[in-house]
């Protein structure tokens, strides 16, 4: 499984090892305000974040991509994740990014995304990468812009109403981190 640098980020592999730290960033109300599973209910980080990894490390396994932890190169801290994903029941390769909150509103999430959408063009030969975010996510919205996706359409997807996102290799343009 690949590994990526940028500026600030080591993206690499979740691991089991990651559940404590993971499920501390998602058991923020904060960071999962957007979510389409919402709030992780009190009491069930530590499953409901080892379900997630789960799921991550056999996407992995399964596609050959997948989402990556995100790890502040300063501090060696995990801070949050970004990746491709298999948006469910349809032919589509979504990125996906969430970070703890204290790194927000810094640029990391466009970061990611940006060296998710230089992997996902140029190692996984992908033709088009989608994302989604809740119409109401402003900031969500912002990351998608600045990594140069173009609003498509509203849509419904993981049973909420979303704005949809796209790129297309054609018109990617790589931003060499």
């Amino acid at each position: 499984m690949a590994e990526i640098e940028t500026a600030r980020l080591r993206l690499r592999p979740y691991t089991l090892d990651d559940l404590d730290r993971l499920s501390v960033i998602l058991s923020n109300p904060e960071v999962m305000k957007y979510s389409p599973r919402g709030a992780i209910p009190k009491g069930k980080e530590k499953q409901v974040t080892g379900e997630i990894l789960k799921y991550f490390i056999e996407h992995w396994e399964k596609y050959g991509f997948g989402v990556w932890a995100a790890i502040d190169k300063a501090s060696r801290k995990l801070i949050g994740h970004c990746g491709l994903n298999c948006l469910p029941n349809t032919p589509d390769i979504e990125v996906i990014y969430r970070f703890d909150q204290s790194y927000w509103n810094q640029g990391i999430a466009t970061e990611a995304t940006k060296a998710c959408l230089q992997y996902g063009f140029e190692t996984v030969k992908l033709y088009k990468i989608i994302a989604i975010a809740s119409p109401k996510h402003i900031a969500s919205r912002r990351v998608m812009e600045k990594a140069g996706l173009k609003y498509e359409k509203d849509a419904h997807f993981y049973k909420i109403n979303v704005v949809y996102y796209s790129i297309h290799r054609d018109n990617w343009q790589p931003d060499y981190f």
